[in-house]
């Protein structure tokens, strides 16, 4: 079991760059463009879920806390 939740982790471990990347890409695109491309509208998304992180602060700010340690493990 533990050598299932190591593989595990190191698997999350590879893939938050290249989404982290995919999201900066799609960004990028989208202000470039100045629309959603292929009904994929990142700019819209980011502020749809800041908006929901203020209507639930200890949420909020818990999953801001998650994504502030996984940004800053490099």
């Amino acid at each position: 079991m533990k050598n299932i939740l190591i593989k595990f982790k190191e698997i999350i471990n590879e893939v938050t760059p290249l989404a982290f990347a995919f999201l900066c890409f799609g960004i990028t695109i989208q202000l470039i463009v100045g629309e959603p491309i292929l009904g994929w509208d990142v700019v819209g998304n980011i502020s749809k879920a800041i908006g929901r992180l203020g209507q639930n602060t200890f949420i909020g700010i818990a999953s801001l806390l998650f994504l502030y340690t996984i940004l800053n493990k490099k």
